[in-house]
């Protein structure tokens, strides 16, 4: 092992023993956010939507487990609105920032994806940024930098995404939700009808999201 591992090795090894020598790992508890949400719920809404759109407009591949954090600690309505709304303005900011900061490196890094993406848009317009998000063959975080690169206005941009995400985030929040609705970690907690039919949904969805994408493209060709 080279010196430099060795040096890195030792630096994480120091910051995660200082980390839980201080009591750092109490924050990564759900409950302490719940917690703070029932004493401050304007703040922890704030806090937590300031921090899922930066983690958005920053294209860190965090939104999934974002969204299903956020119907933990907020219930499944309010979480879907924060993730809805995050994903939507922070995804925007990405677009732009592709647009006008990151365009020629985006360009080189994923020149193949760059191409198939034009290629969709020019056919289909903003139906086939909608019909991405639905179903999700390209990361949402590297969908907003693609579409960045074409000539789509950015008002489509954010209906399209929107709408395409609603589905999702339902599922996601509300499946977070029910988690964290477990007091204890036993067989009879987990297996509610809550859980089970959110896990039910997570599995069908891409299939239901493709059927409804078909119907949605020959709804809008005719």
């Amino acid at each position: 092992m080279s010196l430099k591992k060795l040096a890195l090795a030792a630096l994480i090894a120091t910051v995660l023993i200082l980390y839980f020598i201080g009591g750092g790992e109490k924050s990564l508890s759900i409950r302490l956010y719940q917690d703070l949400y029932v004493q401050s719920p304007l703040a922890t809404l704030a806090v937590y939507f300031v921090v899922f759109f930066i983690c958005t407009s920053c294209s860190l591949p965090a939104t999934g487990a974002l969204a299903v954090t956020s119907g933990i600690i907020f219930g499944s309505v309010s979480g879907f609105f924060i993730s809805l709304f995050a994903t939507t303005l922070g995804g925007t900011l990405s677009f732009y920032s592709s647009r006008y900061l990151f365009r020629d490196l985006i360009s080189r890094r994923f020149a193949g994806q760059v191409e198939l993406v034009n290629k969709g848009i020019e056919n289909e317009g903003g139906l086939y940024l909608f019909g991405l998000r639905m179903v999700p063959v390209i990361p949402f975080w590297l969908l907003n930098l693609l579409i960045g690169l074409t000539s789509m206005r950015v008002s489509v941009f954010m209906l399209s995404t929107l709408f395409g995400m609603i589905p999702v985030l339902l599922i996601l929040t509300y499946a977070g939700s029910q988690l964290g609705s477990i007091e204890s970690f036993s067989l009879a907690a987990i297996f509610t009808p809550g859980l089970i039919l959110a896990l039910s949904l997570l599995a069908v969805f891409p299939f239901l999201a493709k059927a409804l994408v078909g119907l949605v493209r020959r709804y809008a060709s005719h």
